[in-house]
């Protein structure tokens, strides 16, 4: 069966989470309509119900919290599938910390979580962790809510030896990270690993990116003196991928806020698809996918944790060598961008397929 989806919203059609699944269903033959927009009006109204006629369903991208109920309403007949990706709540008061959590606007975004959720037909959570935060935080119905893992775009991140790329590696061995500087990752634990590590002088960490806490970690590894730091700031996609085929080994989150339990983060995907050893906390979310020493190795998150990591990968070559083909083989195999797809199409169908006129779709 063939369906026509609409994605709709004040969403980014850039953004890793909705290329993935939009590349997945396209490449399963599956028609896309993109309708992005910025005002919830009486114009963008109109353009909707001409456009919804002969859509199946209706796709809600990551972010969109506050276009669900305005969908809904203009599209009533259709079947509206939410993709949070994140609580508003959580990234805004733990996250950015733009609000104390017991503020007015804290209590809005709880709001604006709650009825996105609860007005959708369907939610999908990239965790099981976060669909278990659904429930019982905001009273969410497990059956209204299905696991869709980020998964990876094989078009846009995969590792050497699938495609030819240009020898640039450097002699050192690099430990790389890419991020927001967001608390979730805990960038400064990095920087106090690197701290720890100062003087083995073959290891270097490769920083790119920058956001909420750039700043001040430039400035501790200034007033540290640590010449084992490069901050490599934002790159596009094309270059970050290049610089993620010279990582030796690749850090994700150290962070202690409550996201950092719920969730497996789009780079993970990323250095697992370009087969690369990855550390990265211990946490609920990351087990549902990985195993500690079989596909990824597990820190308590502490410098001296990712540091110890850091040297045993360093110095294990087999070890290295397992956990990247391992990632590898675990994501292009079950979590590239078609699994991903044909997940969320089945899901689509296991749960409204009374709603579905099958003849149409044959």
């Amino acid at each position: 069966m063939k369906f026509t989806i609409l994605f709709t919203g004040n969403y980014e059609p850039n953004y890793n989470r909705t290329t993935i699944i939009k590349t997945g269903l396209s490449k399963l033959g599956h028609k896309i309509i993109e309708f992005p927009f910025k005002k919830r009006n009486s114009e963008t109204r109109k353009q909707l119900l001409k456009i919804v006629e002969n859509v199946d369903f209706i796709f809600l991208p990551s972010f969109t919290h506050k276009d669900v109920p305005f969908v809904k309403k203009v599209c009533n007949s259709k079947i509206v599938i939410f993709d949070p990706l994140v609580s508003r709540y959580l990234t805004k008061v733990y996250d950015y910390k733009k609000f104390y959590k017991y503020s007015i606007n804290a209590l809005l975004n709880i709001y604006y979580d709650k009825r996105a959720l609860t007005t959708s037909d369907f939610v999908i959570t990239d965790t099981k962790s976060h669909l278990e935060y659904y429930h019982s935080f905001y009273g969410i119905p497990r059956e209204k809510m299905d696991v869709l893992y980020i998964g990876n775009n094989f078009d846009k991140f995969y590792p050497l030896n699938e495609k030819q790329v240009t020898d640039f590696k450097e002699k050192k061995y690099i430990v790389g990270f890419y991020g927001g500087y967001i608390p979730l990752q805990g960038v400064m634990n990095i920087l106090e690993t690197a701290k720890l590590l100062k003087n083995e002088k073959d290891i270097i960490f490769h920083l790119i990116g920058d956001g909420f806490d750039y700043k001040k970690a430039k400035n501790f590894a200034v007033k540290e003196n640590l010449s084992n730091v490069i901050f490599i700031g934002r790159l596009p996609q094309n270059e970050l991928h290049k610089k993620i085929l010279e990582f030796d080994v690749a850090l994700r989150i150290f962070g202690n806020t409550p996201k950092t339990e719920l969730v497996i983060p789009n780079k993970i995907y990323h250095y697992a698809a370009c087969s690369k050893p990855i550390i990265t906390k211990d946490t609920p979310a990351i087990k549902e996918l990985f195993t500690d020493k079989i596909d990824i190795f597990l820190v308590s998150g502490n410098p001296f944790s990712i540091s110890q990591a850091i040297l045993e990968i360093k110095n294990t070559p087999p070890l290295s060598e397992k956990l990247a083909l391992n990632s590898y083989k675990k994501i292009k195999e079950e979590y590239n961008e078609i699994k991903i797809a044909e997940k969320l199409i089945n899901i689509f169908i296991d749960n409204f397929h009374q709603k579905i006129n099958l003849k149409d779709n044959i």
